[in-house]
């Protein structure tokens, strides 16, 4: 099991994930960014804040970035 981690960018700003979660390769990590993804989908709607610019940057354990799920202006999953 590797651990990684789910950073949030929106803009210049970016919310760092010090916990992580744990999963067996970075393919599992990524389906997890993007479940995520639907469930701050669901609160931007009920809320009006579309999250226009934003990204969860997937992270390992040796900070290197393995994913980059993108929202917004960015477009296409990477």
């Amino acid at each position: 099991m590797h651990r990684f981690y789910f950073n949030f960018r929106k803009g210049d700003e970016v919310s760092v994930d010090r916990r992580g979660m744990w999963f067996a390769d970075a393919s599992l990590a990524r389906r997890e960014a993007i479940q995520l993804w639907g469930t701050l989908l669901v609160v931007a709607m009920v809320t009006g804040d579309p999250p226009e610019d934003c990204e969860y940057e997937i992270a390992n354990d040796n900070g290197e970035t393995v994913a980059v799920i993108p929202l917004g202006s960015r477009g296409a999953v990477h």
